[in-house]
């Protein structure tokens, strides 16, 4: 059996007409006819039937149309992959990553990438918001690693969702609130909490303001931060409230509590609709997989 034998079996099924395969195929009559006959030899069953309008497939031929016709799509699935394989070879992807994400997956996603891809110039930074979103429209990032409201639903932008996480407020366990039990989100009005410092085009303080608002927590004050680092030590000495994933939670419990908001927020993998870089697909579908497979291991 050969794939030129299987290749004029599966267009005859769609054709029922051995003339008009033979038309689109480029070919003479006699040399499908002689194909499908050295099949049918071969596999030792008559695969269709002559009628007058044409050939249909026999019962034995329907089964073997459905087993061929899935092994045509692998086969045609794997050469678009070899394909892509060779093309990511050729290029180059700029990767920007939220400087607060503690993700290591992500690092692992793209430690693996550079493995499996050698000649794929890949460059990676992590940036806050305002920084991510300026590049990314300017071009100097192929895709950024964010949350989906840090992107404020701009248009022209495609989304790959890669992990849905619950939003936390963090509380320092030195705060007067930490051990007080049944403690609620309403319990925090009042509070100071941790922002992102504003900036033009970041989401994030406009972000927490709406989650505060939707929970109807009025808040105290806020405390404005430059990163996760100056929100935790924000935290953890000025006893300001934080707001954090749910993956933080594993970060030391002995320090923090963890109050859950009830509320989610996505993180996602974005890049310009435009932007036809075959690598961002790879690197979406990897991290996505990466992300969700660590998270129900959690």
């Amino acid at each position: 059996m050969t794939s030129l034998q299987v290749r004029y079996f599966l267009h005859l099924c769609g054709t029922k007409s051995i003339s008009e395969t033979a038309r689109q195929l480029f070919v003479a009559q006699p040399a499908v006819s002689k194909q499908i006959a050295a099949l049918e030899r071969e596999l030792g069953t008559e695969l269709f039937v002559r009628t007058n309008r044409g050939v249909e497939l026999t019962p034995a031929g329907a089964c073997y149309y459905d087993f061929f016709s899935k092994s045509d799509r692998k086969f045609r699935r794997l050469q678009v992959e070899l394909r892509r394989a060779a093309d990511l070879e050729q290029r180059s992807l700029a990767v920007g990553i939220l400087e607060n994400l503690g993700l290591d997956e992500v690092s692992d996603v793209i430690a693996q990438l550079r493995s499996q891809h050698p000649g794929l110039r890949l460059t990676v930074a992590r940036l806050d918001n305002p920084t991510l979103l300026e590049q990314l429209f300017n071009g100097r990032l192929d895709a950024v690693i964010t949350f989906d409201h840090a992107l404020d639903h701009r248009t022209g932008v495609r989304y790959t969702e890669l992990l849905l996480e619950q939003s936390c407020f963090l509380i320092s366990r030195e705060h007067p609130l930490a051990a007080r039990p049944g403690l609620a989100v309403q319990d925090l009005s009042g509070q100071t909490f941790c922002e992102t410092r504003s900036r033009e085009g970041d989401g994030t303080d406009g972000y927490l303001r709406r989650l505060l608002a939707l929970l109807k927590v009025t808040p105290g004050a806020f405390m404005p931060m430059d990163n996760l680092a100056s929100g935790l030590e924000a935290v953890e000495h000025d006893h300001a409230i934080g707001l954090v994933d749910e993956r933080a939670q594993l970060l030391h419990p002995e320090r923090y509590r963890f109050l859950p908001s009830g509320t989610y927020q996505s993180i996602v993998c974005a890049s310009l609709a435009e932007n036809e870089n075959p690598c961002i697909i790879q690197l979406g579908d990897a991290l996505r997989a990466a992300l969700n497979g660590a998270k129900q291991s959690i």
